[in-house]
């Protein structure tokens, strides 16, 4: 196997044994490994992460991970997500995704395109908190001025805090970026796809209730003004697929 394989390869095991963290950690950090699929290979694939799920959980694996394919865009793109709570979990090692690594060398990597990994910390006094959902958009942004911004999108949630919203998302600060990747994102959460349809009042109708229409228009004036100019916004929606997602003692 020539060094880009094993490159790769190494990179989907890490993805798939990165720790889980308790619940009651509000600072952790997320692990993302967006996978490209070979075109007319996503079966394959799926039998080789199943196969690699088997495997792990005969072998005693006890890390975590969730499986996100996107409903819009490029849909042979999955985005496996893992948490930790500090980098110092990146030098431990895992015996179980070991003995497992000729699965992902023989029925994962040859159905791969491309892999890219990035990292993100959670922000606990910006998010809500969330469960039992199957459906997420996030919402990134590329940011020109962060300390604006950060203090206009302090504001923004410590108003939907005080209205008790119970449909606030889950902020992330991207630890290091590459060019054109966002510097912050949001994840807005749906237990399924018929919750999309359900109406929300959102930053915008929260703030309105609590200082005004033109209060509130002047301090999305000031977060507009703290994006960059070039690719300041984009969404993406994924679902989970469960088949795919490993959680020690599920059934």
């Amino acid at each position: 196997m020539n060094k880009t394989t094993k490159l790769l390869a190494a990179v989907v095991t890490a993805a798939c044994s990165m720790p889980a963290i308790a619940d009651d950690h509000d600072d952790y950090m997320i692990s993302m490994t967006e996978i490209g699929v070979t075109m007319g290979h996503g079966m394959e694939f799926r039998n080789g992460m199943k196969a690699y799920i088997e495997c792990y959980e005969e072998e005693g694996g006890e890390n975590a991970w969730s499986v996100w394919w996107p409903v819009g865009g490029k849909l042979n793109t999955m985005l496996m997500v893992s948490r930790m709570d500090m980098w110092a979990e990146m030098d431990e090692e895992d015996p179980a995704s070991e003995a497992c690594w000729s699965v992902v060398r023989e029925q994962i990597w040859p159905h791969m395109d491309t892999v890219e990994r990035s990292f993100a910390k959670r922000m606990p006094d910006w998010s809500g908190d969330a469960d039992d959902y199957s459906v997420v958009t996030l919402h990134n942004f590329r940011v020109e001025d962060g300390e604006a911004f950060r203090e206009v999108v302090g504001e923004i949630t410590g108003y939907m805090k005080e209205a008790e919203y119970e449909h606030m998302g889950t902020w992330y600060d991207v630890q290091g970026s590459t060019r054109w990747a966002a510097d912050y994102f949001v994840v807005d959460h749906y237990g399924n796809f018929s919750a999309m349809d359900e109406d929300r009042d959102g930053a915008n109708g929260v703030m309105v209730a609590a200082i005004g229409e033109e209060a509130a228009a002047e301090t999305w004036d000031r977060f507009g003004d703290s994006l960059a100019e070039m690719e300041p916004y984009w969404t993406r929606t994924l679902r989970r697929d469960d088949e795919v997602s490993y959680s020690p003692g599920d059934d």
